[in-house]
């Protein structure tokens, strides 16, 4: 069972909502976290313990969801606040996940499933750059094409991302739940997820 959520809802909730009234977004400030939870456990993020201010739009032939997991007990303050990204999307069928920074969110404990290996992709400017987690180095080059690769570099993009299938989790470190952060992130994922389609 989820645990229940602070009341009031976290600062800032009102003017999330407020954004994704104006662009159209469905808006959830207390979303069904067994949704997200199916998502778990993550292989290079720390799994929350409530999510807010779920923001959702289509994404063709997906969904795209941004929202706030509360990194803290629901009771009090988490460390830091930031913002994750679920796409729903046929074109994924790989697992892997990556990561580049160290951040409060890092996944550091795996206290029932081992975390998977470390691999290589064989790209030097990534593997000197991410550290990429998956079952294979194969799996981690299929699941990251070359042109993901290149564009998320070109950002010098800092945070986590992880491939599974039916879908892709990324987490940009330092954007936050503020209207003009999750602007930032909505802009900024159409271009990830075509990269990732086109191979």
């Amino acid at each position: 069972m989820s645990p229940t959520p602070p009341s009031p809802l976290p600062s800032g909730s009102e003017q999330v909502g407020a954004w994704a009234r104006r662009r159209g977004f469905s808006y959830e400030p207390r979303p069904d976290s067994g949704w997200f939870e199916a998502w778990e456990p993550y292989d290079s993020m720390t799994s929350p313990e409530a999510y807010f201010n779920a923001v959702s739009w289509v994404l063709a032939p997906g969904t795209l969801t941004l929202v706030e997991p509360w990194l803290a007990p629901v009771d009090s303050e988490p460390l830091g606040r930031t913002a994750l990204v679920f796409v729903q999307h046929p074109a994924f069928v790989r697992r892997a996940a990556a990561r580049v920074g160290e951040h409060f969110n890092t996944r550091v404990a795996y206290l029932e499933n081992p975390p998977p290996p470390t691999v290589t992709v064989g790209d030097p400017a990534w593997d000197g750059w991410a550290i990429t987690l998956a079952a294979s180095p194969s799996e981690a080059a299929a699941a990251f094409p070359r042109g993901a690769r290149e564009l998320l570099r070109s950002w010098g993009f800092m945070g986590h991302i992880e491939v599974r299938p039916g879908g892709l989790v990324v987490n940009f470190a330092g954007l936050s739940p503020l209207p003009e952060h999750f602007e930032r992130i909505a802009a900024a994922v159409g271009e990830l997820v075509a990269r990732f389609c086109a191979g």
